[in-house]
């Protein structure tokens, strides 16, 4: 066993030897080594950085699991050694293969960065040794609670100070909330595979996995969804606009960083012709903002020049995609029930929220906006109605009727597909 004198990098590089397979460290019996995956930038259409991952066997050439290897170790002891040797292999073989840009991406848990030699040192070590600059490091912090997350917050933002890059990883699993994402303000967020694979799923709304990355950009990270495998997967993943993807469906993971990357660009290209296909096969016409404008302004003409919202709203609704019609006044008061498309009013089960008179809409960024450029139209969403029970777009207008300032407003679907036909 090492000691933690020898967990320094001038400790551990004798035990770093290179066999064909690249760098490796034999500890306690166990070979370690290095494999690496390609992340790709969706919107950059290539591969942007790579994660190196740990590949281990026993002495016989059996496979173990990392994270049956670090279970096995007490964190104060066996893992911090483990997890130093493994960072050791990877930033030597990532090195060799002088790759000129792109990012390096290393795990972490957060139970060993207050134990044993100065974790922030020992990583400035790393970088200086073996040429890596800092900003193209991405230090993974596995989502497992710290015994000090105050002390734990503290050395992640002295990373952040050496112009290393935070990801929290495995988010959507055990630990993941928002509270760490708040407090750490990470550079990326990595939804785990699991939850990938549940945002993907036939049966879920894919709105879902939109609302979940917008949230994530407002809190001003990136967002990796990892284990990506199947073109469904894949597809909600790019409709949510997430940042970045990885996993088998764009190359499984190599010793050789050449060879992890060698079928992305391909796949990337095969990829967008996949996405734009989708979207020019979906049914139905999507709704274009001139169209929406249009549509609005001419509700707004009926409406101010009869003050009969009911006969302005049947102008509204020979569109297919407008659902509901309804107007406040300066301060976002509603004074007139709202009205929608077809026999039902409202759902059943949003009965205690109507008659949606007296409401006051003035929160809403169309208010907000419409009030701020009279005449012009202003959309907002997706967001949740509190009148469909489910989620809309809404565009506004500011106009003057009788000498007094109101708002015409619009809720209405995305694209005509997701309109019922017989309205409601």
């Amino acid at each position: 066993m090492l000691s933690k004198r020898d967990l320094t990098l001038a400790g551990i590089l004798p035990h770093l030897t290179r066999d064909a397979a690249g760098w490796r460290i034999v500890y306690q019996g166990v070979t370690l080594r290095s494999a690496f995956q390609p992340v790709v930038s969706i919107t950059h259409k290539r591969v942007v950085g790579y994660e190196a991952l740990l590949r281990a066997t026993n002495a016989l050439g059996q496979s173990i699991p990392p994270d049956q290897l670090f279970a096995r170790a007490k964190a104060t002891g066996p893992a911090l050694a483990l997890e130093r040797l493994t960072r050791c292999v990877h930033f030597a073989n990532f090195a060799e293969q002088n790759v000129e840009t792109g990012w390096l991406f290393v795990n972490a848990l957060p139970q060993l960065l207050r134990v044993g030699p100065n974790y922030r040192a020992f990583t400035d070590e790393l970088c200086d040794y073996f040429g890596i600059p800092h900003h193209r490091v991405v230090i993974e912090m596995i989502e497992q609670p710290s015994a000090d997350e105050q002390h734990f917050e503290r050395i992640v933002e002295s990373l952040r100070e050496r112009d290393l890059l935070i990801a929290i990883d495995d988010f959507g699993t055990g630990f993941s909330n928002f509270d760490r994402i708040w407090r750490m303000r990470p550079d990326i967020v990595k939804l785990d595979r699991s939850l990938v694979a549940r945002i993907a799923a036939p049966v879920a709304d894919h709105q879902f996995a939109t609302q979940l990355v917008t949230m994530l950009h407002r809190a001003g990270t990136m967002v990796l969804g990892e284990g990506v495998e199947t073109e469904d997967e894949l597809m909600t993943l790019m409709e949510a606009d997430a940042d970045f993807i990885q996993g088998f469906w764009l190359g499984k993971p190599h010793a050789s960083v050449a060879a992890a990357s060698s079928v992305a660009p391909e796949r990337i290209e095969s990829m967008w012709q996949r996405f734009h296909a989708r979207a020019l096969a979906l049914p139905g016409t999507p709704v274009e903002f001139a169209s929406v404008e249009e549509t609005v302004l001419g509700g707004a003409r009926a409406y101010k020049a009869t003050n009969d919202l009911a006969f302005a709203a049947q102008q509204t609704f020979r569109t297919p995609w407008a659902r509901r019609v309804f107007v406040v006044d300066r301060h976002g008061d509603q004074h007139r029930a709202s009205i929608a498309a077809g026999e039902e009013s409202h759902a059943p089960r949003l009965a205690p929220l109507f008659p949606d008179t007296s409401s006051n809409w003035s929160r809403r960024a169309y208010f907000k906006r419409a009030l701020a450029s009279p005449g012009r139209v202003a959309v907002m969403g997706p967001h949740y109605s509190l009148t469909e029970g489910k989620d809309c777009y809404t565009a506004a207008v500011t106009i003057e009727t009788n000498g007094k300032t109101e708002v015409f407003c619009v809720d209405f679907v995305a694209d005509v597909r997701h309109a019922p036909r017989d309205g409601g």
